[in-house]
């Protein structure tokens, strides 16, 4: 309970008191008088109206009504002055406060403009403040601005999208503009507007969808941040960096892949049938295989050329730099035809045979490129369609689990957890990796997991009537 408002209370029961006082007053002293004729004399007498006496009044009547005029002018008073502090406090001051916001703002240079104030906006304006940094808030909505207000942040109400609201922050003397609003929408026009009216501006705008980065870009930003497909990746750039200030250059061959015409490669085996390292050496055409990694975990160094690759198990190879570029896989397994959906992997639940399909298209796309010769160029967007796959599509299916009780959940979803797990690491991989070997991954999802582990709660779903 704030000040104000717990001394509006104390003056509204002083006025109760009064008239109550009044009241039972006048009935007590003056015989035969009703509690109603007592609280109309309390009223006329306190307002002083001047109606009169509503009856001839003793003199203690009348001395009472002397006390009653001074007691209840006194408490009017009071009840006005406060409304009169309170209207005072709500109006000018925000006034003041934000001419004297105002003034502080157009006096900024080279300060920071962070467009809305909601999760993202609260933790960057946090760490700006922390590290004195300049900066200026645009919020539409009232309440959220008021927060930031009572934050001690500068902050303009009003819409970032308007031009008038930017040049209110202070956007011609500006450094730089952080633009994290709800929409991609509106964080592409408010860069347009920003670009326009200071050239120099440096732009950082939130993007909620990957492929509309480029179009903000164009719209004028230095720089999209998806915060949650991107923060991973900028977080490990930031230790990339750090560590590279304390190494030489030649300590860093983090991004570098390939040696005096040399590459290292990395073949996983997901076949059922086990394989030699030399057929497999001669499929891909390397030059010497270097590790073996068991599925137990064990590593042999330089295995043996006749020793068997069982399913799941990884060889690193050493190759020629031009046969991992000009190799194109022409294995009669990756004919786009064995991509396709048919009937034979509908589980008869609506939304799954759905997500399904789409994972289909995504394997299909894959595959065609890959016989085109253009697996590397598709496997970056390929691996990133499939992790944002298996968060939603694996979701999906769990909620459902849980939500009609399916028994095999927890065998299903250990089942999930595998695949992910191998997803993840084929992209933490995938600049040693055969683009091929991802085909390889990939038909073994489609036939092993839908046929096998999804057909199980296909009948399930069917008797629970979900469609």
């Amino acid at each position: 309970m704030n000040k104000s408002f717990k001394l509006e209370l104390q003056v509204t029961a002083i006025l109760v008191l009064i008239f109550a006082l009044g009241t039972f007053g006048y009935y007590l002293i003056e015989d035969g008088w009703t509690l109603f004729e007592s609280f109309y004399m309390t009223a006329i007498t306190i307002t002083t109206v001047g109606y009169g006496e509503v009856k001839p009044l003793s003199d203690m009547g009348r001395w009472f009504s002397v006390f009653l005029v001074f007691a209840g002018l006194g408490a009017a008073g009071l009840f006005a002055g406060q409304l009169a502090k309170t209207f005072l406090e709500n109006n000018f001051k925000d006034i003041f406060g934000v001419n004297k916001m105002k003034k502080e703002i157009k006096f900024l240079r080279d300060h920071f403009i962070v467009c809305g104030f909601g999760d993202i906006g609260f933790s960057i304006c946090s760490v700006l403040s922390e590290a004195r940094i300049p900066f200026v808030i645009i919020e539409s909505d009232e309440k959220t601005a008021e927060y930031a207000v009572q934050r001690q942040f500068l902050t303009v109400n009003g819409k970032a999208t308007y031009d008038t609201t930017l040049i209110q922050a202070g956007i011609k003397k500006a450094k730089g503009i952080v633009i994290c609003l709800g929409e991609d929408s509106l964080n592409m026009h408010v860069s347009l507007a920003a670009r326009e009216i200071n050239p120099e501006i440096f732009i950082i705008a939130r993007g909620y969808k990957s492929h509309i980065e480029k179009r903000m870009v164009r719209a004028g930003a230095n720089t999209v941040v998806n915060p949650l497909k991107l923060g991973g990746e900028q977080i490990a750039e930031l230790i990339v960096n750090q560590y590279k200030e304390d190494r030489t250059i030649d300590d860093c061959l983090i991004h570098k892949s390939s040696v005096m015409g040399y590459a290292l490669k990395m073949y996983q085996h997901f076949q059922a049938e086990s394989k030699s390292i030399l057929e497999i050496k001669e499929s891909l055409g390397a030059l010497q295989a270097l590790k073996l990694r068991r599925s137990d975990g064990t590593e042999i160094d330089i295995p043996a050329e006749d020793l068997e690759v069982a399913s799941h198990e990884t060889v690193l190879f050493v190759m020629s730099e031009g046969e991992t570029s000009e190799r194109i896989v022409k294995n009669k397994k990756f004919d786009p035809q064995l991509f396709e959906w048919s009937d034979d992997y509908r589980v008869n639940v609506k939304i799954f045979d759905n997500e399904h399909k789409k994972l289909f298209e995504l394997c299909h796309e894959f595959i065609e490129s890959l016989n085109k010769g253009k697996g590397k160029e598709t496997l970056a967007k390929t691996f990133d369609q499939l992790i944002d796959y298996t968060c939603t599509h694996f979701s999906s299916e769990e909620a459902l689990f849980e939500e009609y009780g399916y028994p095999d959940a927890e065998a299903h979803i250990k089942e999930h957890k595998e695949l992910t797990g191998k997803v993840l690491d084929l992209n933490k991989n995938k600049t040693y990796i055969f683009p091929d070997n991802v085909a390889d991954f990939l038909y073994e999802w489609l036939k092993e997991h839908i046929l096998d582990c999804d057909m199980k709660y296909a009948e399930f779903f069917q008797q629970k009537g979900v469609r």
